[in-house]
C-alpha cells in the first residue's frame, strides 16, 4: 500500500489525495489506517504527505489546491486551458513580495468551487494564460496580477499597495512601465503612473 501511494506521491510534493489513493485501489479506510501506523501524515481532509517529507510555508497551499482536483494529479492538471490558480495574498507570499498576512489560501478559478474550509478563499475569476505563471509545480499569479487583484480587492492601505508595488519592482518582477500600463494599479497607486 505505502509503495502505491508513494508512487502518486513522488510527482507532486510527497502529497496524495485520499482519491488519488483509490484510483490505485488504496481504500479509504487503508489510507487512515497508515495514518494511525504513522506510514502518511494527514494535512487536511483528503489530502496526505509521506513522512520524511519536510514541511514548509506552502505546505498548506499546495494540499488545498489539489484537493480541488482530488481524482487528478498535479501532473495532469499541468495541462488544463482554464487551471485553478494561487492567488492574491497567498501568490504574493510565494513570489515574495511584501509582509502581507494571507488570511488563509487565496485561490482563483473562473468557475465556482464549493468549500468547507473556513481558511480557504476562492475568487470567481477568468484569467489569461499569460496572467499567470507555473512556480514549483503550482499554477500562480503573475506578480501584475498579483498586485493587480489586490489593488482592486480594497483589503489593504494605499500605503501597502505602494509598498507590495515598490517591493515588486526593486526585486525585478514587475516593471515601472508594466505598472504604468495597469489602469487598476495606475487607478490605486496614481503615483507610479509613468511620466
Amino acid at each position: 500500500m505505502v509503495e502505491l501511494v508513494a508512487g502518486i506521491a513522488a510527482g507532486q510534493w510527497g502529497m496524495f489525495t485520499t482519491a488519488q489513493a483509490a484510483a490505485v485501489g488504496v481504500s479509504r479506510l487503508e489510507v487512515a489506517r497508515l495514518v494511525d501506523a504513522g506510514l502518511v501524515r494527514r494535512i487536511r481532509q483528503g489530502v496526505h504527505v509521506m513522512p520524511g517529507v519536510p514541511s514548509d510555508a506552502f505546505e498548506e497551499v499546495r494540499a488545498e489546491w489539489l484537493a480541488t482536483d482530488p481524482t487528478r494529479t498535479a501532473g495532469e492538471r499541468r495541462s488544463d486551458a482554464d487551471p485553478v490558480v494561487v492567488s492574491d495574498e497567498t501568490a504574493a507570499a510565494i513570489h515574495g513580495i511584501g509582509d502581507l498576512s494571507a488570511g488563509g489560501v487565496h485561490l482563483t478559478a473562473s468557475r465556482r468551487l464549493q468549500t468547507r474550509q473556513t481558511w480557504l478563499s476562492v475568487h470567481q475569476r477568468t484569467l489569461a494564460a499569460k496572467e499567470y505563471q507555473w512556480i514549483d509545480g503550482l499554477p500562480v499569479t503573475t506578480p501584475r496580477r498579483t498586485l493587480e487583484d489586490l489593488a482592486a480587492s480594497g483589503r489593504w492601505e494605499r500605503s501597502q499597495l505602494r509598498d507590495l508595488a515598490m517591493d515588486a519592482i526593486a526585486r525585478g518582477l514587475v516593471s515601472r512601465v508594466e505598472v504604468a500600463r495597469s489602469p487598476i494599479l495606475v487607478r490605486a497607486l496614481p503615483e507610479l503612473a509613468h511620466r
